[in-house]
């Protein structure tokens, strides 16, 4: 992933997600989450594949919204390009209004969660912004290219749908992601996260 030239007391990259639980959140029925995860490598160009099992719930308080938890973190280009696919294709397919988040492990609970959503107001599409360590970045897909974009950032503006209105969705529906017994699981094969591109 290609780096930005980082200011004075920006959160070190590339992001160290190991160990925190990764989730996309989508509002839409389950079973159109797992046709949509079940597709998405068929859109890539896979060199170095390696198999993800996710699992798909409804949220118990919020039945509307489709919880996808990562069995371990991906790619950051596939952790914001496939919760971005989840909008789907066609209508009638996937929702509006898809949200990543990652939550830190116990031993580093100090640290923020990372939140990120489609830019809605990028015409082309294919951006995502999101909310680390106190700052906010862009992300473009096309070029797998992170940008910083502001500092002493709230993290609620993550939660805003198109047009400014609010996405009525709340991080502490993740906080205990065991209660959850209905579980759908969907293999997909995606790049190996470990292997780096050019390397």
């Amino acid at each position: 992933m290609k780096m930005p030239n980082e200011p004075v007391g920006s959160p070190s990259s590339p992001f160290d997600l190991t160990g925190y639980t990764c989730v996309s959140i989508i509002n839409c029925p389950v079973e159109q989450a797992v046709q949509l995860i079940e597709e998405y490598e068929g859109i890539c160009a896979i060199e170095h594949g390696q198999q993800f099992q996710f699992l798909i719930a409804a949220v118990p308080e919020a039945p509307e919204w489709a919880l996808i938890r990562w069995p371990r973190p991906g790619r950051f280009y596939d952790l914001m390009n496939l919760t971005m696919w989840l909008m789907g294709y066609q209508a009638g397919l996937g929702g509006e209004n898809p949200v990543f988040v990652a939550l830190p492990p116990a031993e580093r609970a100090s640290e923020s969660p990372l939140l990120a959503r489609p830019d809605y107001d990028d015409p082309f599409g294919d951006s995502m912004i999101g909310y680390w360590q106190g700052r906010c970045f862009e992300y473009s897909m096309p070029e797998q290219k992170l940008g910083w974009i502001s500092s002493n950032a709230h993290p609620n503006f993550l939660f805003q749908a198109r047009y400014h209105a609010l996405i009525d969705f709340r991080l502490e529906w993740l906080e205990d992601l065991e209660r959850i017994s209905d579980w759908t699981g969907c293999l997909t094969q995606m790049e190996d996260p470990s292997v780096q591109k050019g390397s």
